[in-house]
């Protein structure tokens, strides 16, 4: 049997427009749902809590169909999309704990995870390990870390860190469906050919994974021209099927074995510089420089005011998009700004000595973006 594990990842910040929420609800949400659950596809799904609060806020409807997709296998993440391998362990498994209590009260008896989509598929060893102490049994990053380690990626077996299996998203399929698009029936055609033609015969299984928002929201109607054709096309195909990555975990054997750190946009060049997460931590990057600086400083200094923390402030304030919005290419730098607000925000919440608020206000100030524009 060849596997498709078909993973979707829905995500919107804490700082998002109310009114474009309720736009890529009608656009994608509630129509890729709905979808879901009238076909019974064996979809993985990840939606993040930052997420999951503001449908319950302004699309209740959509939870409602989130809650009957028992079809799907839901995965744990970290709640306001903070890149796992760059904040502390203590705030990596609070955000897992706020994902999982906030998920199982608005989603229900559906949402019951046994593995975690890593935000922005950002990953490390000491990462693995820590979600194994925490009980997960598997995870996911892209396959280009691995192949630039000279590492082939396997088709029968999985591998792991610690008996926790780490899945090989393909990045080469995962964009070609997510940039290219194309028939979602011929795209099946073209899927069945090179797995047979990769591992023969016998048993195997390929990861693709991308932003749910592909569907409908970047893509306009590409639910109907792609995702329903390409599920209906599947359930044709002899010997091959679309399975949750949990599925998938109990099919296939674990094999110990080094996993290199990157993430979903981590590329060889990266890697060359010695970048493994270069979008949210570039070492020649002063927004980046300035921004850990600041939001450091307040994590610390609110978690000692507040070891249970300031939860609505803090916890946001984590969140992956402002440094990703000053990286180049990017550079929307009232993006930026919309961090560095929920950080201040954060600040005087959760601290009350006027010095530690003034230091506040002049970390924030050494930001090469709070004087630019944007491009």
């Amino acid at each position: 049997m060849k596997h498709v594990g078909f993973l979707l990842h829905f995500y919107q910040p804490p700082s998002q427009d109310p009114e474009i929420v309720k736009k890529i609800d009608r656009e994608c949400y509630r129509p890729l749902f709905q979808l879901l659950l009238e076909t019974g596809v064996e979809v993985t799904v990840n939606m993040n809590y930052s997420l999951t609060e503001q449908l319950a806020q302004y699309a209740p409807e959509t939870l409602e169909i989130v809650s009957q997709l028992s079809n799907c296998t839901f995965t744990s993440s970290g709640a306001y999309h903070p890149i796992l391998p760059l904040i502390p362990e203590s705030e990596v498994v609070r955000q897992l704990k706020l994902n999982d209590s906030g998920n199982g009260e608005l989603i229900g008896k559906a949402y019951a995870p046994i593995g975690v989509f890593p935000p922005e598929m950002a990953l490390n060893t000491d990462l693995v390990r820590l979600l194994g102490v925490e009980g997960f049994k598997w995870t996911i990053t892209d396959d280009v870390p691995w192949v630039y380690s000279q590492q082939e990626v396997p088709s029968n077996w999985i591998p792991a860190v610690e008996g926790v299996g780490v899945f090989l998203r393909s990045n080469f399929w995962s964009n070609l469906i997510s940039f290219h698009g194309g028939s979602g029936s011929e795209m099946v055609d073209r899927m069945v050919e090179d797995l047979h033609s990769w591992a023969g015969e016998e048993s195997s299984y390929v990861i693709l994974a991308m932003d749910g928002e592909t569907f409908g929201h970047h893509r306009d109607g590409a639910i109907d021209s792609f995702l329903r054709p390409f599920f209906e096309r599947i359930v044709l195909k002899d010997k091959i099927r679309i399975s949750s990555l949990n599925r998938i975990l109990n099919e296939f054997p674990l094999r110990e074995c080094s996993v290199p750190s990157g993430s979903w946009s981590t590329t060889a060049g990266d890697l060359d510089a010695g970048e493994a997460f270069p979008l949210w931590n570039n070492s020649s990057n002063r927004d980046h420089e300035t921004y850990w600086e600041l939001l450091n400083f307040v994590m610390t200094e609110c978690r000692k005011t507040h070891p249970e923390g300031v939860a609505d402030s803090v916890d946001k304030m984590l969140y992956s998009c402002p440094v990703w919005w000053a990286s180049p290419g990017r550079e929307s730098y009232s993006q930026v700004r919309r961090g560095i607000l929920l950080i201040i925000e954060a600040a005087l919440n959760g601290l009350s000595e006027r010095a530690l608020l003034d230091r506040v206000m002049e970390l924030a100030g050494q930001i090469p973006a709070m004087a630019r524009k944007d491009k």
